[in-house]
């Protein structure tokens, strides 16, 4: 039996991600690790130095630039936290395939909002428009949080991990790790729903998650895929 000559179409593109190539994701991860850090290092520019504050003790001029520097530590917790997900996200693939390296684009794309996301949090502070800067970095962690949900879920069903999941019966629980992100996602969106009337109430919620994604997860254990043996070798 002959195999049917695919379409002038087929031969040019494929879409469907059954047909697509899985190769290293080594090259990928550089490029994450490369944008993300000049991310946070833009962070540092909502810092200048003030014409406007009159010359005086050293407190009174790190005074003028609390907004700032408040604006650099949480833009930089949320930016660590954005990479601690990616880097435990791509360690446990095996390699990813056309539509896995858009999704890790596309959330590297939404990380680099952040400093911006920041700079309009420190314009806001201790003013009535506080919230848009709030609501502003919770848009962007939500967007952020969605897409890697969608890109864990996508690497379960495509087969991209190292391990794969067990295979599940009927009426079984899904894998935890999508109940973990499905449960930030609801978190995130409340933070969006909420801050227009209680902005503190969104930042608090949004602090948390970007806390709890630094914290060490069971992901992190010794022996699990990604794992690299530092013993000294003889």
């Amino acid at each position: 039996m002959t195999t049917p000559t695919p379409s002038r179409w087929a031969q040019v593109y494929t879409f469907r991600a059954q047909d697509q190539a899985v190769h290293s994701a080594h090259r990928l991860i550089m490029f994450v690790d490369a944008i993300l850090a000049i991310a946070a290092t833009i962070l540092v520019l909502n810092l200048h130095a003030s014409t406007e504050v009159a010359a005086g003790p050293l407190a009174t001029q790190l005074r003028a630039q609390e907004a700032g520097f408040i604006s650099l530590l949480l833009g930089f917790l949320w930016m660590s936290g954005t990479w601690v997900l990616s880097h435990r996200q791509l360690r446990q693939l095996r390699g990813v395939d056309y539509y896995m390296t858009l999704f890790v684009i596309a959330n590297t794309l939404v990380a680099t909002l952040i400093p911006f996301a920041t700079d309009l949090l420190a314009a806001g502070y201790l003013h009535r428009d506080f919230w848009v800067g709030v609501e502003t970095v919770n848009v962007i962690i939500l967007l952020s949080t969605f897409l890697s949900m969608l890109q864990s879920r996508y690497a379960h069903r495509r087969g991209l991990l190292l391990i794969p999941p067990r295979p599940r019966a009927s009426g079984a629980h899904r894998p935890v790790a999508l109940l973990i992100w499905y449960a930030v996602v609801a978190l995130n969106v409340i933070a969006v729903i909420v801050t227009p009337w209680w902005p503190w109430v969104g930042f608090a919620i949004v602090v948390l998650t970007r806390v709890s994604a630094l914290m060490p997860l069971g992901s992190d254990r010794k022996g699990l895929p990604g794992d690299v043996d530092l013993a000294p070798q003889h």
